[in-house]
This record gives structure tokens, sequence and C-alpha cells, in this order.
């Protein structure tokens, strides 16, 4: 019995135990990683993707041609529509390759922090110009364009390639030619030169007449022609005031217009030379350029993203309502912490104060474990101790450091809910509202401090200091001066402003090419997820009424961004976290049912031993009548 009695108890033990500690799938799965991920740009595109510091400095320094550089941040929704207008520069240009090369570099890839912090990136996308022979050296670049346009991407690129001062002997003439006759034209061209063709445009106004300069790149590897550009030549006699107006001056000194009264576009005035070449039997090298094709569609699923086990998570995101997730909250703060702010060389004056502002709300309010907490905590009193200025690669320094010492300090390295299939798509923008929605409800359940600006001025600072969105920047900037956020008068209030606010957002954006159309951008929460939330059907924002009971909304935000509502779905290493609700129910279950079990053994062997003593007892008594009794009667003989 006794054998029983503790067998049983083993196998009770191996079962509880067996129950609580194997393993969820979901919780046990490994971080993705990006090893293949190419940015906005593939090998396809007609972009030289740059990756790490020394490709970079590969491409840019001592080479023998220029360099067109974007820096941009994948997650940015205006770089995501730069993006198909870059990669059709790329195409447009490509006879210009050995003159100058189309390249982009991600600022969001962490193997790119150094490259954006020593070349102060500031906004995205930045675009710079590296002439050939570019020296290494302090400062050293690049000259910047200021809010680069789509459409003059061309001309601005021409105008750098016109007014280099380093530019190469080699390179095309693209100054205005001044001749006084056809004969002028050949005294200094070489020998082999059998025609030259003059394109008239107005050259004083290079911002706006770059044709001429772009067909002399297209076609400046055709050796036996020189094209040249001018404002006017008096003996071309042009038979309109069309411009530009192409005209093709042979050896023999005739003259031929090649243009009509229409005014020609850049491919035009291609064709037309090629077919004049052709026609005089001058040979025209294969262009390198291959035929110009729509740009890729940047919203198509890259195919390494497909992972079972991200599908798995999404299948079960899918089933779980009215949660938010630890893994998406502590992405938010690890790039924010680890890419965005060590980006700047030197952080100061309101930077500086935004920096400190926003260390405060996450040491105060952010659900980390102790570890956790004891990082933000350190790392806030660094930057606390500095007076007046720092900079990015100390405070990355200190952040690496700090989390070494306290690890673990992260419990996840993937999204969750904020995941998509398809790459720089939701993800860290969608954690970074997450992150504020919840900042505001803790700073209300935590009563630590009674401002109720508190979150919205970190956000604030933190969006127009360093977010990486330079078009989201401003639109936020722009949004928090006109819904007036610096009046939010209570906490309760300030959770209300930010949803409003991001539901202004998500009306903006719909339907932009930056949505994820497994994810569209809905006025949250939805009718299914919170129906008392919404006064009726007939309430929209299309009208002047409020579609929404406030007080509902509030308490649904409250309620989901409590605690007691985080999932760990996603996490990879529980022991960086809190004890959960759960784990301390199951434990109290467990002490529960053992101490169950334990009542009931313990009756169970005092009935037994009672029985037993009572069958002795009995036995004795019956023997002793019969003859004397000695101890062997009981214990037998030995």
């Amino acid at each position: 019995m006794k054998c029983l009695v503790i067998l049983s108890l083993f196998c009770l033990f191996g079962l509880f135990n067996g129950v609580l500690g194997r393993g969820i799938p979901f919780l046990n799965q490994q971080s993705q990683s990006p090893a293949d991920y190419t940015g906005l740009y593939v090998k396809t595109d007609a972009v030289e993707e740059l990756i790490g510091k020394e490709q970079f400095r590969k491409w840019v320094f001592h080479q023998q041609r220029a360099s067109f550089v974007e820096f941009y941040n994948s997650f940015c929704g205006f770089c995501r529509r730069f993006a198909p207008h870059w990669i059709q520069l790329g195409v447009d240009v490509q006879d210009w390759k050995d003159i100058v090369t189309i390249a982009a570099i991600d600022c969001s890839s962490d193997e790119n922090s150094d490259v954006c912090r020593e070349f102060e990136v500031m906004s995205y996308p930045t675009i710079r110009y590296f002439p050939p022979n570019y020296d290494e050296g302090p400062k050293q670049i690049g000259k910047s364009v200021y809010r680069p346009e789509h459409d003059t991407l061309k001309q601005i690129l021409v105008n750098f390639l016109h007014t280099d001062e380093q530019k190469l002997p080699s390179w095309p003439d693209l100054e205005d030619v001044t001749a006084d006759s056809a004969a002028e034209l050949f005294t200094t061209a070489p020998q082999n030169i059998k025609v030259v063709y003059v394109v008239l445009e107005n050259v004083l106004e290079p911002n706006k007449n770059t044709t001429g300069a772009q067909v002399i790149l297209d076609l400046h590897q055709i050796k036996d022609i020189l094209i040249r550009r001018a404002s006017s030549l008096d003996f071309l006699k042009p038979k309109s005031d069309t411009r530009p107006a192409l005209f093709a001056v042979r050896r023999d000194l005739s003259i031929e217009e090649l243009t009509s009264e229409t005014e020609p576009t850049r491919e035009d005035l291609r064709k037309t030379i090629l077919s004049d070449l052709q026609k005089h039997n001058i040979n025209i090298p294969v262009s390198s350029a291959p035929v110009t094709a729509p740009p890729e569609d940047k919203t198509k699923t890259p195919d390494w993203m497909k992972h079972k086990q991200d599908k798995a998570i999404q299948e079960k995101v899918a089933q779980m309502k009215d949660v938010i997730f630890q893994a998406d909250l502590e992405q938010a703060v690890r790039f924010t912490l680890f890419h965005e702010i060590p980006r700047y060389d030197t952080i100061k004056e309101d930077r500086f104060l935004a920096l400190k502002r926003f260390l405060s709300v996450l040491s105060r309010y952010f659900p980390f474990g102790d570890n956790g907490r004891n990082f933000l905590k350190d790392l806030e009193t660094y930057v606390g101790d500095k007076e007046e200025s720092i900079s990015g690669e100390s405070f990355e320094t200190e952040a690496k450091r700090l989390e070494e010492h306290y690890r673990p300090v992260f419990s996840s390295s993937k999204f969750v809910a904020c995941y998509s299939e398809v790459e720089g798509l939701r993800r860290y923008p969608c954690s970074l509202w997450l992150l504020f929605h919840h900042l505001t409800v803790a700073a209300v359940e935590q009563n630590i401090s009674t401002d109720p600006l508190e979150v919205l001025h970190a956000m604030h600072g933190y969006i127009k200091h360093f977010f990486g969105c330079t078009d989201c920047s401003n639109h936020f900037q722009e949004m928090a001066k006109k819904n007036r956020m610096f009046s939010v008068a209570s906490q309760d209030n300030a959770i209300l402003w930010l949803w409003s606010a991001h539901n202004q957002v998500n009306k903006r954006l719909s339907g932009d090419t930056t949505e994820d159309p497994a994810h569209p951008k809905i006025q949250y929460p939805s009718a299914t997820e919170c129906p008392q939330c919404r006064r009726g059907d007939n309430a929209s924002h299309n009208d002047d009424s409020d579609p929404w009971d406030r007080t509902e909304v509030l308490f649904y935000l409250r309620r989901i961004h409590s605690p007691q509502n985080i999932s760990r779905l996603g996490v990879d290493d529980e022991a960086a976290l809190p004890a959960s609700l759960d784990v301390l129910r199951a434990k109290r279950y467990v002490s529960n049912v053992f101490s169950d079990i334990d009542m009931r053994m313990g009756l169970l062997l005092y009935g037994f031993c009672i029985c037993m003593l009572l069958a002795a007892v009995r036995l004795f008594l019956k023997r002793g009548y019969r003859k004397k009794m000695y101890i062997h009667d009981l214990l037998g003989k030995v």
C-alpha cells in the first residue's frame, strides 16, 4: 500500500509538471532572420542597394564616376511611395552608368546605422550627390537635395553633373556651345567626328531645360559623333521658335534641321539622332539600358517571409480578440533605443529634452520585468547626468552595455499583431502607435503623475525629433497643433485624444499604397470589437455628429491596455518578464491540489493505522486466554 501511495504521488507530480512545463509552439518559436532582406530595392532594379559601412565607402569614395544616393527608411510611407520613382530614375539613366550610378541605403537596417549617423541623415528620404574621386574626411557627406520631387530628379542630377567642379575630362561637355560658323564646331573636335548634333534650348534656365543635356548623356558612348547644346547659333537659322530644336552639322559643313514645329521630347530627340545615324551608316553601340518596364510592385510578398511559424502566429492572432502583445510593445522600444535615437551624431537642445521625456515615461510605465525596469532606469539616469547633450554613438554604446548587464531584458524579437507579410509595412510604425496608446493608459492606471500631458509631450517630442519618417512626423505635428493636443486637461482625455488622432491618420491613409491589404486601416475599434462604442448606424465621420460613445471607448481602451490583457504570444524568454497571472494561478492551483492530496492521504493513513491497531488489539485479546503470547506471535520468527 505504501508503495502504491508513493507511486501515486509521483505520478500526480509528474502529471502536473508535464501539463505546466510542456512547450507551447507559439511561445517557443525562433526569431525570424532577415538575412535575405534587400530593402525596397532588389537586384533586378536599376538601383544598387548598399549594405554596410565597408560597401558604402567603396561605392562612394575614390571612384572614377559620381554617385547619386538615396538614404531611406523602409518603414517610411513616403519612402515607399518614392521608391518606384527612384527605380525609374535608375532605368532612365543606365546609359550614364560610367558617369554616375544610382544607389540606395536603408537606414532602418542595423547594418547601416553607423553610415547614416556619420553622414548626418536627419530625414527620409535624403538624396546626396557624391562627385567622382570624392575623398573621405570630416563633414564629407556629399551634396544634399532639399525635399526631392520625383518629377525633377533627372533635372537635379543633370545640374549636378553640369556644375561639378570635379568632373572628369572624359565626361561629355554639357556647356553652352558658341560658334560663328559650322566649321568652327569642328575646330576642336577629334578627327573621327563625322557629325555634330546641336540641340537648341534655353541653357540659361538649367532647372527647366535639361533635355539636351540628357540626350548628350544618353548617347555619349557613340564615338563618331558629338552632341552639343546651345541657346542660339545664328548660322543654324531654325524654321520656328519651337524648343528644343535639333540640327545635324556634318563634316562637309552641310546643315540639316531634324525636328519639326512640334516640341520634341527627350525620347524623340534620341530616336531622331539614332535614325539619322543609321541613315548615314554610322556605327551605333548596343545600348546597355534594358527596355523600360513598369517599376516593380513593392507590395508583393517576399518569398523568404512565408515561414510556417509566422503563419501559425497569424492564425493564432486572428483568433484572439481584444488583446495587445508584449512582443509588439518590446519591438517598438528596441527599435527606438537601438536604432532611431542613436542615428543622430549629437543630441542637444530640444531633441535632448525630448529624449529625457521619452525615457522618463518608458521607465515609469513600460511593462518590463525587473531586469527591463532596471535597464530603463539606469539608461534614464545615464542621460539625465549629461548636462546639455549626448552623442548618438555614446547613447547606443551605453544602451548595449546595460542590455548585456541586465540580460535578459527583452523577451521577444518578433512582431506579432503588428507583423506584415509585406516587408516595410506595419511593423515598427504599428508598434510605436501601440506603445504610446499603452503608455497613456498605464499613466492612468499607475497614477504616478497627475500631468495629463506627460505621455503626449513625450510622444510629440519623439515623433518630432526622432521618428524616421519625416513626412509622417510633419503630419503628426500639424495634427497636434490643429487638434489642440497641448490643451488636453486630463489623463483620460489624453487617452481619447490619441485614439481620435490615430483614427484620423487611419482615415487619411486608408487605401494608400502603404496600406497592408491584409490589415486595412479602419476606424478603431470596429463595430464587432466594441459595438457599444458606437452610437448607432446613422452616425458617421462624414457628418457633424460624433459616432462614438466616448465613455464606452475610454472603458474599452483602458480594458484592452490593462496589464492583465497583455498577451505573451510570441514571447521567447519568459524569464525577462514578471510572473503572469496565469502562472500565478497555476501555481496556486497546483498548491491547492497537493494540499488536498496531503489532507486526504493523511486521513487515509490515519484510518489505516487505526484499523491496524484495532486488528492487533483484537488478535492480542483473542490469544490471551489460550496460551502465553510471545513477541514473535505478532512479528513472526526471524
